[in-house]
């Protein structure tokens, strides 16, 4: 257990040296940039072929072609909301090994994998889809650490401890030269490599992080160097949160759901979720930078700005529900946001399967409108919180 931190040590040196890179960067710096984004994806590699070599090994073993798969659930097939008391259990520590097990041997986790039944079985794959093992993904991996550090805390036992040690090396090594993470690591390609803000993602680390690098509760046990390497790491993806959110001209706005890992800029993901500015992933970001102790002048300003952003871009008088092709009037709404906005016009706009981007509603297929959530009313409740934090850091 002792080495593990030691191991961080190492690789964070290489971490250490990168910066949040800039939309507009001189030669030298594009040229640094390539380095560390080289060895980036190298590390990547290599923790991808341990994970590839582990699984066919055990193949070969076991005489199978193809892993076996476990049981798909929506979520983890459990509660992940359990104290440190529930790990003194017998069914606390049973769901404990079995997260144990279902750990990546490059230190992290699937989604959407049952891990309330029974431990991974040899040549079973680590997870039900393939792309996303191990990944970030659906509150993945930070919420299995969360939990392991519970159940460290409860029993003493090393077996709990050292996986919560692999996985955080996993999260420290999967941060991107500029602060971010990627939704998935070893990377796999596609839009999964970028900087991912939707369903919460980085703001599931960066809570982590927070609150490992606290020494709190479940994390008193944590050593002082992973301490202070996860505290770096925090301070590093804060900074990269500032230098995505978009500009407007001279005006800050909100962030993308996910942007470049090298340019930084708002990009495409699934073929209806265009580059555009996006207002449900925004509300964790700006929620969680409201938590900030002693915030910085720039921090400040950010929160401020995506907060005036909000309330000039409300829709009021209106509402709708999934699967409607039309707005609903409604004088007694509360206000609501079109899910993407579009970059420079503040325009709603909206997408669908074939990649068509449409700035009406009501030329959205039926599929999409079924199946999407193209409006939202979470800002309310962030802004809410805006108020109380705004007399306390007016704007600088």
């Amino acid at each position: 257990m002792k080495k593990l931190p030691l191991l961080l040590a190492g690789l964070l040196s290489l971490a250490g040296l990168y910066a949040c890179t800039s939309p507009t960067q001189s030669t030298s710096d594009t040229a640094s940039t390539q380095r560390d984004m080289a060895a980036y994806r190298a590390r990547s590699e290599h923790w991808k072929k341990i994970d590839t070599d582990f699984i066919r090994a055990e193949l070969a073993t076991l005489g199978l072609k193809e892993p076996k798969k476990p049981a798909y659930t929506k979520e983890f097939g459990f509660d992940p909301k359990q104290s440190v008391e529930w790990f003194k259990t017998a069914e606390g520590q049973r769901i404990a090994n079995i997260l144990v097990s279902f750990q990546t041997p490059s230190g992290g986790w699937s989604k959407r994998t049952d891990m309330s039944q029974q431990p991974r079985q040899p040549g079973e794959a680590f997870g039900v889809e393939e792309h996303y093992i191990p990944t970030f993904d659906n509150a993945a991996t930070s919420t299995q650490l969360d939990l392991l550090a519970k159940a460290y805390t409860a029993t003493g036992k090393a077996i709990y401890a050292d996986a919560f040690y692999k996985g955080i090396n996993l999260i420290l090594d999967a941060q991107y030269p500029n602060g971010g993470w990627p939704q998935n690591y070893p990377l796999v390609g596609s839009y999964h490599d970028h900087i991912t803000y939707n369903d919460a993602l980085m703001r599931d680390i960066m809570v982590l992080l927070d609150n490992v690098s606290k020494g709190d509760g479940a994390f008193a046990f944590v050593s002082s160097d992973v301490k202070a390497q996860t505290t770096a790491a925090l301070d590093k993806a804060i900074d990269c949160v500032l230098k995505t959110q978009v500009h407007q001209g001279d005006q800050l706005s909100i962030w993308g759901a996910q942007h470049d890992a090298v340019t930084l800029a708002p990009a495409q993901a699934r073929a209806y979720e265009m580059p555009s500015l996006a207002t449900t992933e925004s509300v964790f970001i700006l929620e969680f930078l409201m938590t900030r102790p002693n915030p910085s002048p720039e921090l400040i300003n950010a929160i401020h700005a995506a907060a005036a952003w909000y309330e000039a871009n409300k829709i009021l008088g209106y509402t709708w529900k999934r699967g409607d092709s039309a707005l609903t009037a409604d004088a007694d709404a509360e206000p609501m946001w079109s899910r993407f906005v579009d970059l420079k016009t503040n325009r709603p706009v909206f997408g669908d399967r074939d990649g068509s981007v449409y700035y009406d509603i009501g030329q959205v297929s039926q599929e999409r409108l079924d199946g999407y959530a193209w409006f939202s009313t979470a800002p309310n409740k962030v802004l809410k919180k805006y108020a109380k934090w705004a007399k306390k850091y007016p704007r600088q």
